[in-house]
């Protein structure tokens, strides 16, 4: 997966040194005018190479995207065990708030929404995004089991529900944004989903 140099080679290869400024620049016209505004020939001036360099690996703006969304998905952070589940979650939600803030984010948004209509896209969000955030959130959960914690949290529901919350703080910036995709009031509210035990649900619910 990498930086994206090997996807859809046609032709002569990319000097690898050239990746990481045409990634860069996918990114910042993402942020700056979303998907429908990307053309190979802006990647191009703003990463200060020749079109014709860009064609040699992605000949379409599709295939940009593509490296960009490997690159998105490439990110993903390993797991980082606290000893706290709330600790545990606050270091995934700071994580992802580091790597979404800029114009990876920007380009996420981006990706989900060209998935719809292209299965391609939607596999590697899955794979590389979504399926990932999953495993890192039954670890999670494992590690509250194990020290006794009895918790009501499904990992892929909860994974759902974290970057649905990501992302609808990147597409829709609140006028409180500073910076960070999450507002404390998202994590507070995210750790409290993830973190309610058992019977505090089954409670609440008999009550209704």
């Amino acid at each position: 997966m990498g930086d994206g140099s090997n996807d859809g080679a046609r032709g002569r290869p990319v000097n690898a040194a050239l990746t990481p400024a045409i990634m860069e620049a996918v990114q910042s016209l993402l942020a700056d005018g979303g998907y429908a505004r990307l053309t190979t020939a802006a990647v191009a001036k703003r990463a200060g190479v020749s079109t014709a360099t860009l064609y040699r690996r992605w000949p379409s703006k599709r295939d940009l995207l593509l490296a960009a969304a490997r690159q998105v998905a490439a990110s993903e952070t390993a797991d980082i065990d606290t000893g706290s589940t709330e600790n545990d979650l606050r270091e995934m939600f700071d994580h992802k708030q580091r790597l979404l803030a800029g114009g990876i984010g920007a380009t996420l948004v981006a990706v989900v929404g060209e998935s719809v209509h292209d299965h391609e896209l939607a596999t590697i969000v899955r794979t590389g995004v979504l399926e990932p955030t999953q495993e890192h959130l039954k670890l999670i959960l494992r590690r509250a089991e194990a020290r006794g914690e009895c918790l009501s949290a499904d990992a892929d529901a909860a994974a759902n529900l974290v970057l649905g919350v990501l992302l609808a703080r990147i597409a829709f910036p609140d006028d409180r944004d500073s910076g960070s995709p999450l507002l404390e009031d998202d994590v507070e509210m995210l750790i409290r989903a993830i973190t309610t035990p058992v019977q505090q649900q089954t409670g609440t619910n008999g009550k209704d």
